[in-house]
């Protein structure tokens, strides 16, 4: 049997067993990062959701809106990405990698359009792409048979295309607060 072959049969057999040991994940938070630029500092809210297979592996998403010191800009961050934790008792570190679609638009563009800015689109709106990176930790402080409660922490470096546009990079600090809900009831 061929190698995509064997690895399709090995997923198949194992679908119901990782859809049964999932956990849908919500999270909100706040992030501080300082970008290439000189003096530039941006603060702001973030918002995740995702599925964890198994305890380890997570496809999710997180968006933030953050404003940010040079140009007085707001940056409005959606992202798509995988984790890997290690689903230890008492703290779980944690790797993101994702991809990002950055929106950088001026206050004064956002006053004027504020619609606009929600849907990313309107007058000066910079829209840039990239990846970046997090490496993470989830400590859990209160559950039940299938809630969670966790404090989340990380360290986050984003890269972005188009340099001319904006900072080539960011760089930052987050904390938060989530809720994993199992779909299988803990014994």
């Amino acid at each position: 049997m061929s190698r995509p072959l064997a690895l399709l049969a090995f997923l198949a057999a194992s679908a119901p067993f990782i859809a049964a040991a999932g956990e849908l994940q919500v999270d909100a938070g706040l992030a501080v990062r300082k970008s290439t630029w000189a003096g530039d500092v941006a603060a702001g809210g973030q918002l995740g959701a995702g599925y964890r297979f198994a305890h380890v592996f997570a496809i999710d998403t997180v968006v933030w809106e953050e404003t940010a010191s040079v140009d007085s800009r707001l940056n409005t961050g959606l992202t798509l990405g995988i984790t890997g934790t290690l689903p230890l008792r008492t703290i779980r570190p944690s790797l993101r990698v994702y991809a990002i679609h950055q929106h950088e638009e001026g206050l004064v563009s956002v006053a004027e359009h504020p619609f606009g800015t929600v849907f990313g689109i309107g007058a000066g709106i910079r829209h840039r792409a990239g990846a970046g990176a997090r490496l993470g930790v989830e400590i859990p402080f209160s559950a039940s048979k299938r809630v969670e409660w966790v404090a989340l922490g990380g360290l986050e470096g984003t890269w972005l295309s188009e340099k001319i546009l904006g900072p080539a990079a960011y760089y930052g600090v987050m904390g938060g607060i989530g809720i994993n809900y199992r779909l299988e009831e803990l014994p």
